[in-house]
């Protein structure tokens, strides 16, 4: 292991059971083969983390082993390297994602600091290797989850280093749009398209070339899309058979991306745009709604030659690939493009940030500093 001067032990976020959490010291995470350890800079704060913490979040099925560090995304600079790290030096900034996966096993993956899989061996699997996120000072980090960033180009474009956070959940959707081949020119219908994740679809297609239909029942969230993407088409939802008409009236739609979070379940809007979309067309359902079957006429999609694609997160191309994007200028993530980090919390107010957190929105994040 090849160091700077670390201590043996760091502040962290301990959870201890649901709802039991405090900032504690706990020993440092040294790395070991595929793994360097982090200086956390910033760690989003999820707008589902205060679900996570009392044990009622959508993505729950396991509960965690005790004590753990909760925390996923985030951007920090490298403190120590494992003995097989090759490219990465002591001081590098980087950022960091929780999609792991097992090295000799593509179905084991876990989201590192909040979810633990769906089964024995992923939950072991995350027990024995990757338990502790990165609400600390420091956390450990595998070498395919930690991505360089050039900080001269960043410095540049005038951003700062908590900006980079948001590649996290840009990523997420980022994802779910390559995974259905959206091109530069497209239109693509997103809903709903006024949240975190959803409104991150939104700027990122927009970065891509593609046209945006943007639907939601959110009224002012849909003026706030259409104040910062000019020329951006955008469709109320109501709940009724004016929706499709209403979306229709905007033409042709080559793909349809859903990102419905849990409350959305039953809701109407995923049938309408899976119909939405014109023959040879494509969709990509992300999010977590618990419908337990497709709101779609089966010929429908049979006739009309559609394809449907779930995608739960990303590939590594997808996150390198973004970065690029932001290091290019093309993906902006400063407060002019929309791009805001609205609240920065130190670890010691980690509730506050997890409540303040649930009023995150398109563009809009929270992050906690250390």
């Amino acid at each position: 292991m090849t160091t700077t001067q670390t201590p043996e032990t760091m502040k962290a976020v301990v959870n201890r059971g649901y709802s039991k959490g405090a900032v504690e010291s706990f020993p440092y995470p040294s790395p070991g083969p595929g793994s360097v350890t982090i200086r956390v800079l910033h760690s989003l704060v999820h707008n589902n983390a205060i679900k996570l913490y009392r044990g009622s979040g959508p993505m729950l099925r396991k509960e965690p082993e005790w004590p753990c560090i909760p925390g996923g995304y985030g951007v920090g600079r490298i403190a120590s390297i494992g003995p097989d790290t090759t490219a990465f030096k002591l001081g590098q900034l980087v950022m960091f994602e929780p999609f792991v996966h097992a090295r000799d096993d593509p179905d084991v993956a876990i989201l590192w600091g909040s979810n633990g899989g769906f089964d024995e061996k992923t939950n072991k699997f995350s027990k024995d290797n990757w338990h502790n996120g990165s609400w600390a000072e420091y956390t450990r980090s595998p070498l395919e989850n930690t991505w360089a960033i050039d900080e001269d180009k960043i410095i540049k474009l005038g951003l700062k280093t908590r900006d980079l956070v948001h590649l996290g959940p840009l990523a997420v959707v980022y994802g779910g749009l390559r995974k259905i081949n959206v091109q530069a020119g497209e239109t693509v219908l997103i809903a709903p398209a006024t949240g975190i994740f959803s409104g991150g679809a939104v700027h990122v297609a927009r970065a891509m070339g593609a046209n945006v239909i943007a639907a939601s029942r959110n009224a002012d969230g849909l003026k706030e899309l259409e104040r910062k993407y000019p020329g951006i088409k955008t469709v109320q939802i109501k709940g009724g058979e004016e929706d499709a008409a209403a979306i229709a009236a905007h033409g042709p739609i080559d793909a349809f991306v859903g990102v419905s979070p849990t409350e959305a379940t039953g809701s109407s809007h995923l049938g309408v745009g899976m119909t939405a979309v014109k023959t040879g067309g494509r969709i990509c359902l992300m999010g977590g709604r618990g419908d337990q079957s497709l709101p779609h006429p089966y010929l429908f999609m049979v006739v009309k030659d559609i394809t449907i694609r779930g995608s739960w997160m990303y590939e590594r191309r997808h996150v390198k690939s973004l970065i690029k994007m932001v290091e290019a200028g093309v993906l902006r993530l400063d407060k002019e493009a929309g791009m805001e980090v609205i609240g920065d919390f130190p670890l010691e107010k980690f509730e506050e940030a997890m409540e303040e957190a649930t009023k995150s929105s398109s563009g809009k994040i929270m992050v906690l500093s250390s």
